[in-house]
This record gives C-alpha cells, sequence and structure tokens, in this order.
C-alpha cells in the first residue's frame, strides 16, 4: 500500500491545528486568577505585623541592656530553661 501527501488531508489537519489553538486561546482569555483574601487571613496578617514591632522593639532593648553592661538574667529562670530543653527533647 503506498500512501501519498494529499493535499486535502494536509488542509485538514491545519484548520483543525488552528482551530484548536483559537479554542485554546479563547479559554485563557476566558479564565482569570483571582485571589481573594479573608478577613481572619488579614487580621492574621496584621497580628504578625504589630508581633514584628514588638519584637524589634525587645531586640532593641536587649542590645542597649547588654551593650550598657546592665542585662541581667536570674539564673533560676536559665536553669528552668535547660529543664525545658532536656525534657522537650527526650524521644518519648
Amino acid at each position: 500500500m503506498k500512501i501519498y501527501n494529499n493535499i486535502n488531508i494536509n488542509n485538514i489537519y491545519d484548520m483543525y491545528k488552528s482551530a484548536s489553538s483559537k479554542a485554546v486561546d479563547a479559554k485563557k482569555i476566558n479564565n482569570i486568577d483571582k485571589v481573594e483574601i479573608s478577613s481572619n487571613a488579614s487580621k492574621i496578617n496584621k497580628s504578625f505585623a504589630e508581633y514584628e514591632q514588638i519584637r524589634e522593639k525587645k531586640v532593641q532593648d536587649i542590645k542597649e541592656k547588654v551593650d550598657s553592661g546592665t542585662y541581667y538574667v536570674k539564673s533560676d529562670d536559665i536553669a528552668e530553661s535547660i529543664l525545658k530543653g532536656a525534657f522537650l527533647d527526650k524521644k518519648v
């Protein structure tokens, strides 16, 4: 059996190919991505921003105390942190 390059088949293929690409382009135009942020997410974002400001102030205060030599930590607090770390690191 011998198959020849038929012009009609190529024309049909070209029409199909261009029609399918136009359909895909039309779908892309109609579908627009949207992002909606809930009020709860906005509140969470705001509280993170407030937390960062508070944290930055605390860090700055500690840096100033360390630089001036007035930063002291109670030995009880250090011992408590060490024990908490030891218990939390223990595998159950």
